[in-house]
Formats: structure tokens, sequence, C-alpha cells
């Protein structure tokens, strides 16, 4: 069940972080540059392939990213649930155990 939660959320927020993330915004197409010649300057050498290097390079990022979210939103899951069977144990009664009756 956890399992399921972690994948469904990360997908919900790689779906978020992505919309965030796009070519069309300055801080992104600053980086995939920075990237680029990081990738430029450390071997590779045509720059389609460095290009794509970088775009991989932030896509790894925002699925990290998306991960630990998820992670974070199964313990708040976890957190929940271990809330609820607290109380249900703080609100359960001992029963008195009547004579005669073998108690198992």
């Amino acid at each position: 069940m956890l399992s399921t939660v972690i994948t469904k959320r990360e997908q919900f927020h790689s779906n978020i972080i992505g919309q965030w993330v796009t070519v069309g915004r300055p801080e992104v197409h600053d980086r995939l540059d920075a990237l680029t010649r990081y990738f430029m300057a450390h071997g590779v050498t045509d720059p389609v392939v460095a290009a794509r290097k970088a775009a991989i390079a932030i896509g790894t990022v925002v699925k990290r990213e998306a991960l630990l979210m998820a992670f974070s939103d199964t313990f708040a899951v976890v957190e929940f649930a271990l809330v609820v069977v607290a109380i249900a144990i703080l609100l359960t009664r001992k029963v008195a155990n009547v004579a005669g009756v073998a108690a198992h």
C-alpha cells in the first residue's frame, strides 16, 4: 500500500514541478545553459549532446525532488494512521472478566 502511495504521489509532484520547469522560464533556460557549458567543459564536445545531457540532468533533479516530496507525503499518511490507532486504543475500555468464564 505504501509503495502505491509513494508512486502516485511522486507522479503527482513530478507533474506539478514539471509545470514550472519549462524552457520558457528564464531560470530554467539559464540553468540549461550553465549545465550545457559544464558538460562541454568536462569532455562532451558536441553541443547538442551536451544540451541533451543538461536536459536529462534537470529531469533527474525534478524526479528526485518529487520522490522526496512523495516520501514526505507517505510519512504523513503513516503518521495519520498511527494517530488514529492510538486514539482507538485510548478509547477502548477494559472488559471485566465475568466469573466462571475462562479468558482466552
